[in-house]
């Protein structure tokens, strides 16, 4: 018995690979790159590549990219405070070269200011911290 719900056309499971590959490409950016989220996207990847391909599916689900970040927080619900403070300074070095650049550009620095704010919140508040 399948454990997904792989789609039976042949050309929508290529589409459904074709926005896994691009949703993973983006989620793994999304590790250096602050503004990517990560988790979204690798959820996303996770979404296509159970309708794309159950082998895929399968190879994402235990590789360690997955682990490392959806993994361990979909297992725990939780992060330990290393994690946050690794996310955190990660965050605030991206938003602190990016807002160097955009000295002149006053929209772009409200926006890194409202997702580095965002982050802050999220990670103090909303995601609970493991022992």
């Amino acid at each position: 018995m399948k454990t997904t719900e792989q789609h039976s056309n042949v050309v929508v499971r290529y589409v459904f690979l074709a926005i896994g590959a691009i949703s993973f490409a983006l989620g793994t950016a999304g590790i250096v790159l602050p503004l990517l989220p990560t988790v979204p996207l690798y959820m996303l990847t996770l979404f296509c590549l159970a309708r794309g391909s159950e082998r895929f599916h399968k190879m994402f689900l235990e590789s360690s990219l997955y682990q490392k970040t959806v993994g361990a927080y979909e297992r725990d619900k939780a992060l330990t405070l290393r994690t946050k403070l690794s996310i955190l300074a990660s965050v605030t070095t991206i938003m602190a070269i990016g807002a160097y650049f955009s000295q002149n550009m006053p929209v772009a620095l409200i926006v890194m200011g409202l997702v580095w704010i965002g982050h802050v919140i999220a990670l103090a508040f909303i995601v609970k911290t493991k022992k």
